[in-house]
């Protein structure tokens, strides 16, 4: 039986989370989309740089919002105030279930490669939902400029972006792929055939990797999409690798660089 003690310590750290992300983030607010075609409740975090306001800025999607949304938030407008990057609206996609979103987000976010979905393997009707719901809701509610768009994912979240880079070549611009779970199913992400897009494409990859010489089996298994990618004539590839953090402290340097690369003066 479930302690009530727990139940209001875990309501607690909600609640300190979103009155966090109100102070860390500041111009930014949330969003209720309605219910979506896999019965899933989002939650839309988003974050607009003042000279966005008026409209004119592209969307940078956000995956695991709740967590990551704050940490891009600073280092965007840290970087706007430095004149390093051009301010782009941050939409960061969350749960409002907050207290099952690591069962929600690994079934999101996992391909099901052939396999009846379960408890993984939604990744494509969450694509579904991205591009038909999410994104359309937010731009028809936000002073998002049509055009173009940037996708972010971390781990679970990263391997999601490269299934998307794959399989919806002119969904996204520009991609920000950190750390990405690229183990999950033995590796069949490596397998799956690249659709074509109409325009290029610009993919930035980073992965942690501890200090000294031997690298971590995640910036191997990065590297090893990098050199995939460099392969498609419609991708334009970079990529890091952030020694000495861990998988999710390297979260931040990730971020901060992978947006000088997309979004900063060289890139435009």
């Amino acid at each position: 039986m479930r302690r009530p003690w727990l139940l209001a310590a875990l309501l607690a750290l909600i609640a300190i989370g979103f009155f966090g992300y109100q102070v860390i983030a500041p111009r930014s607010h949330v969003l209720a989309p309605p219910r979506a075609s896999n019965g899933v409740d989002y939650v839309l975090y988003v974050h607009v740089p003042a000279a966005c306001r008026l409209g004119g800025c592209h969307a940078l999607y956000v995956l695991d919002g709740l967590a990551w949304i704050p940490t891009f938030a600073g280092i965007e407008d840290a970087l706007i105030a430095r004149h390093r990057i051009e301010p782009v609206i941050l939409v960061g996609i969350g749960y409002r279930d907050a207290l099952n979103t690591g069962d929600l987000r690994k079934h999101d976010f996992t391909p099901a490669f052939g396999r009846e979905p379960n408890v993984t393997g939604g990744a494509d009707a969450f694509l579904s939902v991205l591009r038909d719901e999410l994104i359309p809701y937010a731009e028809a509610h936000l002073p998002i400029a049509p055009g173009e768009r940037g996708l972010a994912g971390h781990s679970y979240a990263g391997l999601f972006a490269a299934y998307t880079l794959a399989r919806a070549p002119n969904l996204f611009d520009r991609y920000l792929i950190m750390s990405p779970a690229l183990w999950f199913d033995d590796g069949k992400i490596y397998d799956i055939p690249y659709a074509r897009a109409e325009h290029s494409r610009f993919v930035f990859l980073a992965a942690d990797t501890p200090r000294g010489e031997v690298r971590s089996d995640m910036a191997n298994n990065t590297l090893r999409l990098n050199d995939l990618l460099l392969g498609q004539p419609d991708l334009q590839v970079s990529h890091a690798l952030i020694v000495g953090e861990t998988h999710n402290t390297m979260v931040a340097p990730a971020a901060q660089r992978g947006m000088l690369s997309l979004y900063g003066a060289e890139a435009q």
